[in-house]
Parts: structure tokens; C-alpha cells; sequence
């Protein structure tokens, strides 16, 4: 559900009617009032005393092996972790250069501006 967002400027921030909502600050960056509908309710702000979160530990190194036994350990994991959206996976091979390079590029991408950022949008059916 799309929601319709006015500035003091009396611009909507909404697109077309079926089309994605994209926040574009620049719109706001003479508001001094901050829209309600980004405000975080108080029963989802961070707490000064975070919960220690709890997640299986996925290790690939026996499931490259090709033992079935260990096969059917790590699927259960995996479809355990699937449900619950958390997990933390160790010896997958792959190298650390390339996760290094994935963080440079992905840290790259962020600093753009959101015009160009709006350029590597997928549209509906890529």
C-alpha cells in the first residue's frame, strides 16, 4: 500500500498511482517537520540494552565433502534458518578478496547520488 506524502511545500511525494514510492529528501530539505509516517513508534525504537540475538552457525565445510549424512545435517539447517530469517554461514569458499570487493563496490554505490542510484532501478519484468 502506497502512502501519499505531503510537504509543507505542498508537493506529493507519491508518483503515479500504481507506481513505486520513492523518497527524494531533497524534496524535504526546507521542512522542518519531519512527516509522520517516518517517525518510528516507540514500540520499534532500539532500546539502550539490545537483545542478544540468537542464530544457527551453518558450516559448508563437511557438506562439500559429499557425505549424505552430512548433506541432510546441513539442509535441515538450512530450511531451520529459512524460517526463521537468521543464520550465519562459515566455509562457504568463497574468497575473501571478492567479498572485500563486493563491499567496496557495494560502499561506492551508496555515496551516488540518488539520481544515479535511480539509474540501476530494475523495472517490472527484468
Amino acid at each position: 500500500m502506497d502512502i501519499d506524502c505531503m510537504n509543507s511545500n505542498g508537493k506529493s511525494s507519491m508518483l503515479d498511482e500504481g507506481k513505486q514510492l520513492m523518497l527524494d529528501a531533497s524534496n524535504m530539505k526546507h521542512d522542518s517537520n519531519i512527516p509522520k509516517q517516518y517517525i518510528w513508534p516507540d514500540y520499534e525504537k532500539p532500546c539502550v540494552v539490545a537483545q542478544e540475538l540468537s542464530f544457527p552457525v551453518i558450516d559448508l565445510r563437511g557438506f562439500f565433502s559429499g557425505d549424505p549424512i552430512v548433506d541432510q545435517q546441513v539442509s535441515r539447517l538450512f530450511d531451520e534458518a529459512y524460517s526463521s530469517h537468521n543464520f550465519f554461514l562459515v566455509n562457504h569458499g568463497v574468497d575473501a578478496n571478492l567479498i572485500s570487493n563486493a563491499h567496496r563496490y557495494l560502499d561506492a554505490f551508496f555515496d551516488l547520488q540518488l539520481s544515479e542510484k535511480q539509474k540501476a532501478q530494475r523495472k517490472i519484468g527484468e
